[in-house]
Formats: structure tokens, sequence, C-alpha cells
């Protein structure tokens, strides 16, 4: 007798699982996408928008946002962050059901950078909102 491990056998349960899991990780990377590019999308429309009313009432648009591409950036900024969190927690996902003996790695510390980058977003537009006349 040989001391060589059996190769695990294939279960149509877990391999079912498996594929929910993946189509699951495919959908909240497909949401995180849209959600990104919605960001990306103020940042860049705040930002012409601003620019054009500047031109219209210099005086008035200028005094309510100081520096309007800034802040168009800090959005764009913020969409690109969260996608490359988005990313890499698909990749975690992944990795994680390509081991044979599968087990969901916490993604804790991710989820918990996204949740603060959101909220950040969120007070960054309450402060425009409130900064526009």
């Amino acid at each position: 007798m040989s001391d060589l491990p059996l190769p695990p056998m294939v279960n149509t349960t877990n391999e079912l699982a498996r594929e929910r899991n993946r189509a699951a990780a495919e959908r909240t990377l497909n949401a995180w996408t849209g959600i990104c590019l919605g960001l990306i999308g103020v940042g860049i429309a705040f930002e012409q928008i601003t620019r054009s009313l500047g031109r219209q009432t210099a005086p008035v648009a200028s005094r309510a946002v100081p520096n309007p591409a800034l802040v168009g950036l800090g959005f764009v900024g913020m969409g690109l962050l969260l996608l490359g969190f988005a990313l890499v927690q698909h990749r975690l996902a992944l990795a994680a059901l390509e081991q044979q003996d599968y087990v969901l790695l916490p993604v804790k510390v991710l989820n918990r950078w996204a949740v603060v980058t959101i909220v950040l977003v969120g007070l960054m537009g309450l402060g425009i909102t409130l900064l526009l006349p």
C-alpha cells in the first residue's frame, strides 16, 4: 500500500454551489462596476456643469464651489478606488473557489474600506449641495 492521498471525490452538490458562488461574484462585480461608472459620470458632469455655469455667471458660480475641477476629480477618484476594491474582492472570491478544499475567505477589510469610501462620497455630495446657492 502506498501513502499517496486519494484524489478528492467530485460532489455534484459542491460543484453546483461553487457555480452559484461564481455567478454571485460576477453579479456583485457588475453591480460595483455600475456604481463606479455612475460616480465617475457624476464627477465629469459636475465639473462640466459648473464650468458651463462659470462662463455664464462668473462671480456667483466661482464663489459657490472654489474649485469644481477638484470636486469632479474627487468623484472620479472615488469611483476608480471603489472599482479597484471590487476587482480585488472579486479576485479573492474566485481564488477561494478554485481551491480543492473550498473555504470562503473573509473580505471584511475591503468591505470596510468600501463603506468608508461611499460615506465620504456621500458627505462630499452633501457638502456640495449645501454650498450651492
